[in-house]
């Protein structure tokens, strides 16, 4: 099938993505991450349930307090609790059985064995070791944030696999089926070194408190420290900004979140304390914070402003897929939960999606910078509740500048330009190397 380019940009991104897509391991990630789209679409629906609707500090409570009696709350968030935690809570736990799964189809060993030696070892690393609690496990590891792990031990336990066990036997030429006990004496070697490897981990690096230090030190620095001049805090903010866009894109944890969940750090809290006294929010000493650039403008849909994505797709993408995806993610995104969308493209890991995942947020923090700068609009500084819809933040956060919420829609309009034409070079691709058509996914 032949494609024309409208530009070398495009034909480098395509040509480059579609020569990506012959590696196995490429292969493994994309595929892993269309398995888990739906848990992480229903995990979305029910994380609205539990932080916007019926969250003590979430968007309805804080509108409608009388929304909240007692005894309904605590049944439903129970539930809504039990849900999240078994879905999108649960996630990396499914994404190792898929990258495990894949890999050792890939080459040509017992896959379903090898997906549920996966599960076991993520679980055996992530258990934490608690006198107070004699059965736990870090919840970080087991979600989102653990993704990248959970796809690199996948991968990993598929090529112990491929190393210590023989190939399947074609059991179709043969005329028979497989024994359990014949399938489990197979692999009774690689299952066994793999789970004696993450005992291994567990023990000697002891995930739950060690292995995110270096993200724990980063998480801290951007909260302490702080910067008198603008062009530092305007700079920190940028940098830290920029950090969390690519670690979230790899499927590992950044420093700010998408939902706003984090502690205010010092310079936001010196800010709300000059608004709280001076009753306004202009002429704030510290400009370009976290909650006056990222939470404000750059987190429109989640991570990666892919409210704007959204749209791009619903108003360009002809491909059946896309829209059903964009369709059924709109609703979490409009409250700033992208998982679904993020694994249903996917936009994880997905060359394609790079650029404008990291540019639409940088864009739309550098246009609220300068009208910030030029007084055409204050700074976000008061609380805003969590799953406030993305357009509202800068609104709410002003308390209620209309010039905010202007530059809001403007700046969503800014990121639907940005996806267009990278949707236009994902469908492309997705039209000569159609990745969700490989065996085993379907």
């Amino acid at each position: 099938m032949r494609i024309q380019f409208n530009n070398k940009l495009e034909e480098k991104l395509i040509l480059g993505t579609l020569k990506l897509q012959k590696f196995f391991i490429y292969r493994v990630i994309q595929r892993t991450l269309l398995l888990i789209f739906p848990f992480a679409l229903f995990g979305s629906f029910v994380k609205i349930i539990q932080t916007v609707v019926i969250g003590k500090e979430g968007f309805l409570t804080d509108v409608f307090p009388d929304l909240s009696n007692d005894f309904i709350y605590r049944q439903i968030d129970n539930i809504a609790t039990g849900l999240y935690n078994l879905s999108l809570g649960w996630i990396s736990v499914i994404a190792i059985f898929g990258a495990a799964k894949y890999t050792a189809k890939h080459f040509n060993r017992d896959d379903q064995l090898a997906g549920i030696t996966g599960v076991s070892s993520l679980l055996i690393i992530d258990y934490t070791y608690s006198k107070v609690q004699t059965f736990s496990f870090h919840p970080q590891i087991l979600g989102m944030r653990g993704l990248l792990l959970a796809i690199i031990l996948g991968i990993s336990i598929g090529w112990i696999f491929k190393k210590t066990s023989r190939p399947v036997p074609d059991y179709v030429k043969l005329g028979g089926a497989p024994s359990v006990i014949e399938r489990s004496f197979i692999s009774a070697k690689p299952i066994i070194v793999s789970l004696l490897i993450a005992m291994l981990f567990s023990t000697l690096i002891n995930v739950t408190y060690y292995a995110e230090a270096p993200g724990n030190y980063i998480n801290a620095l951007a909260s302490e420290y702080t910067s008198k001049s603008p062009l530092g805090q305007l700079f920190k903010t940028f940098i830290f900004s920029i950090y969390t866009l690519v670690m979230s894109f790899f499927g590992w944890s950044g420093t700010y979140s998408s939902a706003g969940t984090e502690k205010m750090d010092t310079l936001s809290t010196v800010n709300l304390n000059y608004a709280l006294n001076k009753h306004t929010a202009w002429n704030t000493p510290n400009p370009f914070t976290s909650s006056a650039l990222y939470h404000a403008f750059a987190t429109f849909g989640g991570t990666g402003a892919v409210l704007g994505l959204i749209i791009a797709i619903l108003i360009v993408a002809k491909d059946e897929d896309f829209q059903t995806v964009a369709r059924w993610a709109i609703i979490p995104s409009l409250f700033n939960i992208g998982s679904g969308l993020m694994t249903g493209i996917p936009i994880l890991f997905n060359i394609i999606f790079l650029i404008p995942f990291i540019l639409a947020p940088v864009a739309n923090m550098t246009m609220a910078a300068l009208a910030i700068q030029l007084r055409l609009m204050p700074p976000s500084v008061y609380p805003v509740p969590i799953g406030t819809p993305g357009p509202l933040i800068a609104f709410i956060g002003t308390n209620g500048s209309w010039q905010a919420l202007i530059f809001s829609i403007l700046t969503i309009v800014i990121s639907v330009y940005i996806y267009i034409p990278f949707v236009k070079m994902a469908i492309k691709v997705k039209e000569l190397d159609n990745l969700s058509l490989e065996e085993g996914v379907n």
